[in-house]
This record gives structure tokens, C-alpha cells and sequence, in this order.
């Protein structure tokens, strides 16, 4: 959820948000009416950094397009199978 804050209270508010920003949640911090920030939580912020890491990475990206492709064709292999698959490697 977004919600508005100008700069004067987020100032007030800083150290109490902590308790009560949820991972979804996101404050728009506002000057003269204009947006000029935006606040989310440390988890939230480390998630969309890994997000476009991995959109930026060629190969992770062609790799996850595939594994998409076999969930939806039902191309899955259980935990089992793939483990004793990696014993016959060694």
C-alpha cells in the first residue's frame, strides 16, 4: 500500500515506521505536494535489487524463462530423482 507523508513528518516519524511498515507497504515522502521519495522497508529493497539482477543477467534471465516453460508443460522432477541423478555423477 502507498500512503503520503511530507518531509516535516516523516522527520517526526522516522524512528517509529519501523514497527509499523509492513513488506508491501511503501510511504511516498512528499515536498511542496511533489513526490521526492520513496520509503519501503530493507527486506522489500533487497528483493527488488535481486529482482533486477536477475532481469539484467542475460543467462539467469533466458534460465528462468525456461524453468518457467517446463512448470507450465509439467516438466518437473522431483527432489528424489534429481538427487540420486547427482550420485551417478560423482
Amino acid at each position: 500500500m502507498v500512503s503520503a507523508m511530507t518531509i516535516a513528518d516523516a522527520k517526526k516519524k522516522i524512528t517509529s515506521l519501523e514497527n509499523t511498515m509492513s513488506y508491501d507497504d511503501t510511504i511516498s515522502i512528499t515536498s511542496h505536494g511533489k513526490e521526492v521519495f520513496a520509503l519501503i522497508r530493507w527486506d522489500t529493497y533487497e528483493s527488488i535489487q535481486e529482482t533486477l539482477e536477475i532481469l539484467t543477467d542475460e543467462q539467469l534471465t533466458k534460465d528462468l524463462a525456461e524453468g518457467i516453460k517446463q512448470v507450465k508443460e509439467n516438466k518437473l522432477v522431483d527432489f528424489d530423482s534429481f538427487k540420486a541423478g547427482l550420485k551417478c555423477i560423482q
